[in-house]
């Protein structure tokens, strides 16, 4: 059913508002959050906290790596020898730069695609897909990096090779994110076909758009760097150019690092609205400070 959306889904984030749920929510889908007063997509709110409870977890592995490689930095301590040395620092980066970052941001899109524009989540389907997918890919190389057969670390360059379930990995994790993020656009466009706010998209909502997009061409360079790279760890494959697959992986890692500026920045707007009512003082820059992270 689509109804007409309040007024203060136009611009910027609502704040206490006692409206009823509108917009294109199904019955029994959603109800009215007893702190903000917005509508919330009940499927979208259990796939915000079982990303959130993941990313959680996959920040605690990387934490303890992270004090195990600072306790062998110490010299009066040097807790581990070398071999599990470089290990932890493998572990330690790609649970936090890559798995903890990427399930915290997908639980932001799907809060933000649902809650802030007043609509259901494009699939319920899609989003158990790609949460399945990512936390068997993220959990496949995290068990592939402590088993030893992948100490190449968060860079992986060639001709470091590690055992084919660590490519495999990635690349599943990575199919997984992108599902997630296309969930999110298609709930950003079913919002705008059913008409569930008024105007253009709320300044959060557009940060967060501008992160998918560049999550989308993250996730992309991810697969096309591991792919070719796991055929060449069966040996199915010739020695692939390390200029290449280091110029492709940091289409990967770089770009990452731009979808937490937009997402934390938008995070930021989001808090201040609904803690202080706060607002930026010109929309117009900030829209195209986001769209600047695009360049």
């Amino acid at each position: 059913m689509t109804t007409e959306s309040p007024a203060f889904f136009s611009t910027d984030v609502p704040v206490r508002s006692e409206a009823k749920v509108v917009g294109n929510h199904r019955p029994g889908e959603s109800r009215i959050c007893d702190k903000t007063g917005l509508p919330v997509c009940l499927h979208a709110q259990l796939f915000v906290r079982w990303n959130l409870m993941t990313a959680l977890l996959f920040l605690v592995v990387g934490s303890v790596a992270a004090l195990l490689v600072a306790f062998t930095r110490w010299p009066a301590v040097h807790l581990l020898d070398a071999v599990w040395y470089y290990r932890m620092v493998t572990a330690h980066g790609w649970n936090m730069l890559i798995f903890w970052i990427f399930f915290l941001e997908i639980a932001f899109f799907y809060y933000i695609g649902t809650t802030l524009l007043n609509c259901r989540l494009a699939s319920r389907k899609a989003a158990e897909i790609a949460f399945y997918m990512m936390a068997v890919g993220a959990s496949t190389v995290d068990y592939t990096i402590m088993a030893g057969h992948a100490d190449v670390m968060l860079t992986s360059y060639i001709p470091l090779r590690a055992h084919w379930a660590f490519y495999i990995g990635v690349i599943v994790f990575a199919v997984g994110a992108l599902v997630a993020v296309i969930n999110f656009l298609c709930t950003i466009y079913i919002a705008r076909r059913d008409k569930t706010y008024q105007g253009s998209v709320p300044l959060v909502v557009f940060g967060g758009l501008a992160a998918a997009i560049i999550a989308v061409v993250t996730l992309f360079h991810g697969a096309v760097a591991m792919l070719p790279t796991f055929f060449w760890s069966f040996g199915m494959a010739e020695v692939l150019d390390p200029g290449w697959y280091r110029l492709t992986w940091w289409a990967l890692g770089h770009s990452s690092q731009q979808i937490n500026v937009c997402l934390m920045v938008s995070a930021w707007y989001m808090i201040g609205s609904l803690t202080t009512g706060a607002k930026p003082i010109n929309q117009a820059v900030c829209r195209g400070a986001f769209v600047k992270r695009l360049d």
